[in-house]
């Protein structure tokens, strides 16, 4: 079981990273890597935009809560 958690924090983990990495304050999507350049299309960057921030929040709140029952997990 332990294992299994470790897994899934390592995972969630990744997902995390690079749903931060894909969201650019500024300039369009994808600056934040620094190799991809975001076009004029605002309305499909918005929504795009939209799922990004939705699926940082659910993996960090995943990973916030593996995070804190891995100690008790023989």
């Amino acid at each position: 079981m332990r294992t299994l958690l470790i897994i899934v924090i390592i995972l969630v983990w990744i997902a995390f990273i690079t749903s931060v990495l894909l969201m650019s304050p500024k300039g369009g999507l994808g600056l934040g890597i620094g190799w991809m350049a975001g076009g004029n299309e605002y309305g499909s960057k918005k929504t795009l935009e939209n799922k990004l921030k939705k699926v940082a929040l659910i993996s960090g709140i995943i990973f916030l809560i593996a995070s804190l029952i891995l100690p008790y997990i023989k």
